[in-house]
Parts: C-alpha cells; sequence; structure tokens
C-alpha cells in the first residue's frame, strides 16, 4: 500500500497530506509530507495505513456534507453498509478515489460508471475477480439511493456547486479540513422558492386530478431559478419538486421549448436600431389575422391561442396578448437572421434555425439559459459574463483562492432595454400576466408567460430591477398537460416574487437617457393633442417618435402644425 501511487503521491503521502500537513503546495511542505510519510510506514504495517487512509479519504458531498471515508461513502450514495457493497458499487467508490466530484454518480452517473467499469477491468487483469463475476458487475446499473434528512434544503443548488467547482476550481481539495467554499446563495429567497414550488404544484394538482400521477417519478414537475441581473449570480434554485425522488436538475440541464417566453427577443429585434433606423415602435400597427407561410415548400399556419385573431393592432399589444400571428408577422418583416442575431447577442446558444416556427418558440432551451437571456433587460443592456454559484474560495490554510471572473458584455442600449422592459410591464398590467395583481403582487415588475401550442411546457420569465426569475412547469415524460404559463408557471412566480419583494423592497424601472415617454393617440399610433378623445402613455427611442395626430383638431391646430413643420424644415 506505501508504494501505490495515488494524483503523484503514495497513498501514505495523501494520508499524511490530509491529517497533518494540510493541501498548502510548498516545497517546505512537500519535503515535511515525504518525511512524515516515511516515519509512518517504518512505524505501521501497511494493511493499517491502507485501513487509516481509506476511512479518511474524500469522496466527494451529499447534501452540504462531504464525505470522508468508505463507510460514509456506502451510506450516503447507496444507504448501505460497506459490507452490503456489490462488487460494481465497491468498484465505483474506489473509481471516486481520483477525482471525487468529476466522477461522482450524483453529478455524473456516466462517467460514474465509465471510471467503475475501468476499476473492474483492472480487477480481472489482475486475476482479483473472474470473468462472470467481470461481466455481472459490468450489467450493473448505477443507482443513487440520495441520504437526505428531512428540511434539509437548496440541494439541487449544492450540485450545481460542486459541479462549478469541478470546472473552476479543478485542483481545490474540498475535503481538506478548514477549506471554505462561499456561495451566492440566499437563504431565505431559496426558502421562499422550495416553498411557492410546492404549494404550486399541490394547488395545480388538487384543482386539476387529471395531473396526478401515482407514481413519484412521473409527478408533474417544476425549475424555479432567480439570478441577481448586475452579477449572473444563482441566488436561489429548485430543480425539481422532490430530490429524493430525483436528482436530476431541471432548471439546469432540462432541455424544453420555451414557446411565447422566446418572443421578447422577437420584439428586440424589432424595436432596436438598425442601421440607423428603427422598423418598429411600440405604437406601429400590424395585422393579427391568419396567414400561410411556404417553408421549404410546405404551407404553414400559425394559430393564435384559441384560434382569436384581432385583426389590427399596435405591436405593444401584439407582445402583450401573445399574439402569435402578429408576431410572426413582425419576424417576417425584420428577417428570420435579425432575430436569431438578436437572441444569440442577449444569450441564447442553444441551436436556432431560420424558419418561421423558431419565432414561437419551438427550439429547445434550457430554462437558465432562457433566464440569463432576459438579464439585459433588468440590467440595463448588459449579458452576465458568466452564471454563477461560487463567490469566493479559501484553501485549508486560510489562503484565499483566485477565481477568473468574466466582465458583463452590452448587448444592447439602456434605452432599448428600457423599451422591452416597458411593453413587459404591459404583460403584467393588461396582458397575459395580469393575473398576478389578483394574486397579491402590487410591485412593479415586468415578464413574460410562456406557452407552447402542443400544451406540454409552461412558463414565466419576469424580473425587477434586482433579481430575474424563471419558473417552468411540465412532465419530464413530455406528456401534455394543457395548461398555459399563466395557468401553471405564473402563480408559481407570483407567490415567490410576492415573498422576495416583502422581504426586499426594490427600486422602480425609471426611463434612461434615450428613451423619450410620451403621451400618443392609441387609435392611430400618433403623438396626441388636445383633441384626441383617448390617450396613453408611450415609450419611444429617441428619435423615432411618431409625427403628431393629424385626424382629431380643428383647422387653427392644422395651420398651427403645418406652420411648426415648415419652421423646422427651413431650420436643417
Amino acid at each position: 500500500a506505501g508504494r501505490v501511487a495515488q494524483g503523484g503521491s503514495t497513498i501514505t503521502q495523501q494520508l499524511v497530506k490530509n491529517r497533518l500537513v494540510g493541501p498548502r503546495r510548498t516545497f517546505g511542505r512537500k519535503l515535511r509530507e515525504a518525511w512524515l510519510a516515511a516515519v509512518v510506514e517504518w512505524r505501521y504495517p501497511k494493511e493499517q495505513i491502507l485501513e487509516a487512509y481509506l476511512n479518511d479519504v474524500y469522496l466527494g458531498q451529499r447534501g452540504s456534507q462531504a464525505i470522508r471515508g468508505v463507510s460514509s461513502a456506502a451510506r450516503a450514495y447507496f444507504g448501505k453498509e460497506v459490507h452490503q457493497l456489490t462488487l460494481a458499487e465497491s468498484a465505483l467508490l474506489a473509481g471516486m478515489v481520483r477525482a471525487p466530484n468529476s466522477y461522482s454518480p450524483v453529478i455524473n452517473p456516466e462517467r460514474a460508471r465509465q471510471r467503475r467499469d475501468v476499476v473492474l477491468t483492472r480487477m480481472r487483469e489482475l486475476g482479483r475477480i473472474g470473468e462472470a463475476d467481470y461481466a455481472q458487475a459490468r450489467r450493473e446499473a448505477v443507482r443513487v439511493q440520495p441520504n437526505v434528512r428531512p428540511g434539509q434544503g437548496a440541494l439541487y443548488f449544492v450540485d450545481y456547486v460542486e459541479q462549478e467547482i469541478e470546472q473552476r476550481l479543478p485542483d481545490f481539495d474540498g475535503g481538506a479540513r478548514g477549506a471554505r467554499i462561499y456561495t451566492t446563495l440566499d437563504l431565505a429567497l431559496q426558502r421562499f422558492a422550495e416553498n411557492a414550488l410546492t404549494r404550486g404544484l399541490e394547488r395545480l394538482e388538487a384543482s386539476s386530478p387529471r395531473l396526478r400521477r401515482g407514481d413519484p417519478t412521473e409527478r408533474l414537475q417544476a425549475a424555479l431559478i432567480a439570478l441577481d441581473p448586475t452579477s449572473g449570480r444563482v441566488v436561489a434554485l429548485v430543480g425539481g419538486r422532490d430530490y429524493r425522488v430525483s436528482q436530476f436538475d431541471r432548471a439546469l440541464q432540462a432541455r424544453r421549448q420555451p414557446g411565447s417566453a422566446f418572443k421578447p427577443f422577437v420584439y428586440m429585434a424589432a424595436l432596436r436600431e438598425r442601421r440607423g433606423a428603427v422598423a418598429f415602435t411600440p405604437a406601429s400597427f400590424v395585422e393579427d389575422s391568419p396567414l400561410t407561410v411556404d417553408v421549404d415548400g410546405t404551407p404553414w399556419s400559425p394559430r393564435n391561442y384559441g384560434d382569436r385573431y384581432e385583426g389590427r393592432v399596435s405591436v405593444r399589444h401584439a407582445l402583450e396578448q401573445s399574439l402569435n400571428a402578429a408576431t410572426v408577422r413582425i419576424a417576417q418583416e425584420i428577417g428570420l437572421p435579425a432575430v436569431i442575431e438578436t437572441a444569440r447577442g442577449l444569450g441564447i446558444a442553444s441551436p436556432l434555425r431560420p424558419v418561421p416556427a423558431m419565432v414561437l418558440g419551438a427550439f429547445e432551451v434550457t430554462p437558465v439559459e432562457l433566464a440569463a437571456a432576459y438579464l439585459p433587460f433588468a440590467n440595463g443592456g448588459f449579458k452576465a459574463g458568466e452564471i454563477t454559484a461560487v463567490r469566493a474560495a479559501y484553501e485549508s490554510g486560510g489562503s484565499s483562492i483566485g477565481l477568473r471572473e468574466v466582465a458583463p458584455t452590452p448587448v444592447i442600449s439602456p434605452a432599448e432595454a428600457y423599451l422591452m422592459t416597458s411593453l413587459l410591464e404591459g404583460v403584467m398590467t393588461t396582458g397575459t400576466g395580469a393575473s398576478a395583481r389578483a394574486l397579491g403582487l402590487t410591485s412593479a415588475v415586468a415578464g413574460k408567460t410562456g406557452t407552447t401550442n402542443d400544451g406540454r411546457d409552461a412558463w414565466f420569465v419576469g424580473y425587477t430591477p434586482t433579481l430575474v426569475a424563471l419558473v417552468w412547469v411540465g412532465f419530464d415524460s413530455g406528456d401534455v398537460h394543457g395548461l398555459t404559463g399563466a395557468q401553471a408557471a405564473l402563480p408559481i412566480w407570483t407567490d415567490f416574487m410576492r415573498q422576495t419583494l416583502d422581504a426586499y423592497p426594490g427600486p422602480v424601472f425609471s426611463a434612461p437617457a434615450g428613451a423619450t415617454v410620451t403621451s400618443i393617440d392609441p387609435t392611430n399610433g400618433k403623438l396626441a393633442n388636445r383633441y384626441c378623445p383617448v390617450t396613453a402613455r408611450e415609450v419611444f427611442l429617441q428619435g423615432t417618435e411618431p409625427p403628431p395626430c393629424d385626424e382629431h383638431g380643428g383647422v387653427t391646430d392644422q395651420v398651427i402644425d403645418w406652420w411648426r413643420r415648415f419652421r423646422d424644415w427651413l431650420s436643417r
């Protein structure tokens, strides 16, 4: 045992490092480690050294607890004592020693299985096991028995932290005594998120018995992720309704169609300045009526929810009411490549193809990806450098480990971000998200519902200046639940945000330089005068305001308007 190499050191040196000298890498520490290892090998038999090592070796995390020793690992991962482990389970634990979090059966079951099979192959080559035992152990599936105590929360977040440590700090020894990791989690927000998700799913199943499933692994699922818009830090994360049943993190790993939650990227592409001009303003009009588009020789017709069409509507109204036909017409006008370019710039990295169904959210994304793409709307136009759960790390000796940070990138102007926020505030006041008010959310918020046409996915993404939160609801199997984003996801989001804003009251949205707020006549989309019977406040990028209304007012007003235009022409 004393001569077996592990990670560039003998097992004895690993034991000495873990128990006596610590992981700090200095020449003096290495000399001291070698000297102590020689003393230990001279004083103790190899079997006793190996036993001590196996009782102390770091084998990953379960929940918030570091697992040290094979006995603890057997109980944590498999719910067994060491003597109860199968050959395959024993080989899996042995394989984890090299990189506990990389080969964790919770974080990456497939990688853990591959590493286990390497150990089994080596055991067969050394004659430790026969061909029959080898074949049987290889066939055994990797099954983890979560060792979750009642009331132990944020387990999906803990898994995410472990994955991030593996990627950003591959040499960090999390099992060393005194090593510390500081995360971005807000415990109050995490509790709000877990409670809101549990209450929301139970309410849905109580009101719609058809959604109930007897098998816990087949029940209706949900995910919630909340981000700090200025930094991209994860402040709350719930990857499913019960970690003990399923450790699959839907917030980070599920790939689902976003449906109408994708539409803000379409409208941002239409409203932003391109080559010194804009194609649309919120007051522009678009036709919302049935249409058919040729897609590679095949006719395709988008349908509005409930097959209801509203005719000539403003761009603002089209987004607030999530009108599919009007949205497709806008996308056809500006070009599908422009939509893809804008979505990519905001943070959508998943595959997108320039086909009309793309603008209605037909291509799959992950929830965290979609939430991150809304950050520029909330923070004034910046794409987060990275979505992170770790804010600081310290070695056992107390020295800080430098974390590489990626600076945010400006992708849209503050005025463009505010313009979109204004439209999404309208979604919450008069559009598909208006039911949030009836559910008790009175603060100024912006957001968008998402519903897929086949009724498999329900979404809501919303934000304030200090928080972006997303909720997804659906079945893992892809079964149809038939619920809209407003019916399934919005109540959970509202429950979470109501608690959050009660605990952390935040600022309201304010217009930045470059954005103009003025009164228009909504019947014609022009600047209102004192004779217009109906007026509404609207937001424009500076220089894109519409002309004054010439449909209301007397001859005198028209003469004054003509004179003003003539004077402006002379002054050019």
